[in-house]
């Protein structure tokens, strides 16, 4: 039974979880954008919470958890209809992840005032399709940040003062904001065949943007040997992070 043939009984608030899971599982896109709906803004408040009140954070927690949701659909696994305790444990380990990984982070450099001709313009190396995918895919927060300073070219003390938060905080964000959008893009010029396939080439994504775990090193390797997919999918990813800007120096 397919999402709308549900709106016709009262609307989707009467298909269960389980109902949902099983139309993901199915290839119903329609169906994860109602679980979405329907379980975002608790995903949310936990995230707040495992964050210490961190908005970005916790943004990119949820979004962490909610792609984790959909990629284990997809591919057969996930819950069965207990999506809110399935999404808070994911949460809380994408938290605990962004939380470790912020406190390894170095400070970035202030923006300029006012960004230069050869500064990052979006429109330059993202085609049509996949930059407005790779756009929504972020958090509100960093769209907000990517909106004002490559498009209406704020610098750093008007984003922060935008956004309420400090100068630093802000060229720090439109740092990791920028970078997400390089991975989204990258992201989505592959197609895996399967749940390991997805999260090998999202270390794939990690290792070409600079931001790869040692521990996953070995793990990676051993699937590219045995799959021929993915090692075309890395030479694809290879080909397409050339033509885009490489990550930035921190200022020690």
């Amino acid at each position: 039974m397919q999402v709308e043939e549900f709106e016709g009984f009262g609307g989707v608030e009467y298909v269960d979880d389980a109902a949902l899971c099983a139309q993901v599982r199915a290839g119903d896109p329609r169906a994860f954008h109602v679980l979405w709906e329907r379980h975002v803004q608790m995903a949310r408040q936990c995230a707040l919470h495992c964050t210490r009140g961190s908005t970005a954070d916790a943004e990119d927690a949820v979004s962490e958890a909610m792609l984790g949701l959909l990629q284990a659909l997809r591919g057969g696994r996930g819950p069965v209809g207990n999506v809110a305790g399935y999404l808070k444990c994911s949460v809380r380990r994408a938290a605990a992840r962004i939380t470790a990984r912020r406190q390894r982070e170095l400070p970035v450099a202030e923006l300029p005032d006012r960004p230069g001709e050869n500064g990052c313009r979006v429109s330059a190396y993202f085609d049509a399709v996949c930059a407005r995918e790779a756009f929504l895919g972020l958090s509100e927060q960093r769209r907000t940040a990517l909106r004002l300073f490559a498009i209406e070219e704020q610098g750093a003390g008007h984003i922060g003062e935008r956004l309420g938060i400090a100068a630093g905080a802000a060229s720090s964000l439109v740092y990791r904001s920028k970078e997400a959008l390089r991975a989204g893009f990258l992201r989505r010029h592959v197609r895996p065949a399967s749940a390991e396939c997805a999260e090998v080439m999202d270390r794939v994504v990690a290792s070409l943007r600079g931001r790869s775990v040692r521990r996953y090193t070995a793990a990676v390797s051993l699937h590219l040997h045995r799959c021929a997919s993915c090692r075309e999918g890395r030479r694809q990813l290879r080909d397409v992070n050339a033509g885009l800007p490489q990550r930035g120096r921190h200022v020690r």
